[in-house]
């Protein structure tokens, strides 16, 4: 009966010795992190051997935007052209533009007017010519070229002949005879595209060699100073 007694008497105390320690534990600090925050160090100083420095992540630098490569595309627009003054537009005409590679351009033209003349002879001229573009110098929107091409002219029963720009027959020819000239067009000019697949230029052009002959007569030209200027408006598919 005594060590009864004892055993339960022992056991109330150590209930009760649970109970008042419970609240204590409740109320323990948090433990310490595992790394403490990095001291605040002036700009250039290393930080202290043994403390971890946070790094805070940078958002990636974006690269500046590629030009589009204008490889397989064909594009459609109007050409304004205006002679050799800046005032007034000259003629109108439509213009196919061809991309090689993005480097090489083809631009093929083609002029044919036929009239007739109540009481009088049919006038016609025809006028195939290609231009092919080189590009010089490329930016991510615009780009500047250099082209150099051939073209061929024909015409009968023109007085004047009115054919590339203005030019007409040579003292002497013979004004029924077949006109023919074979001449090499250069042009320098500047495209800017505002989407992949609208662009609009401006461009420099005239023919650096031509050879005209209309009967008999013949003559052979090499000049520089008959500059044509035209813009340009171009539509292009993928």
């Amino acid at each position: 009966m005594t060590r009864t007694r004892i055993s339960l008497i022992s056991m109330t105390a150590l209930a009760s010795m649970l109970g008042a320690a419970l609240p204590a534990f409740a109320q323990a600090p948090a433990p310490a992190p595992m790394y403490a925050p990095a001291p605040a160090m002036a700009p250039g100083m290393a930080p202290p051997p043994g403390q971890e420095v946070a790094v805070i992540p940078v958002a990636p630098v974006m690269a500046p935007r590629a030009a589009d490569d204008m490889t397989g595309s064909v594009g459609f627009g109007v050409g304004v052209s205006t002679g050799t003054s800046l005032v007034a537009a000259d003629t109108a005409n439509l213009m196919v533009k061809y991309w090689m590679s993005d480097a090489m351009s083809l631009m093929p033209r083609l002029a044919l007017n036929i009239t007739k003349v109540k009481g009088g002879s049919t006038q016609w001229q025809f006028s195939p010519s290609v231009l092919a573009n080189f590009n010089l110098l490329k930016g991510a929107s615009t780009r500047f070229d250099a082209g150099l091409g051939l073209g061929l002219a024909l015409a009968k029963n023109y007085t004047p002949i009115d054919i590339g720009h203005g030019r007409t027959t040579f003292a002497g020819a013979d004004t029924t005879a077949t006109y023919i000239a074979l001449y090499v067009p250069v042009q320098l000019g500047v495209e800017h595209f505002f989407t992949r697949w609208f662009s609009m230029g401006i461009a420099a052009n005239f023919d650096f060699l031509r050879f005209e002959k209309q009967g008999s007569p013949w003559q052979l030209k090499l000049e520089v100073s008959d500059v044509t200027y035209l813009g340009s408006l171009f539509f292009y598919t993928d």
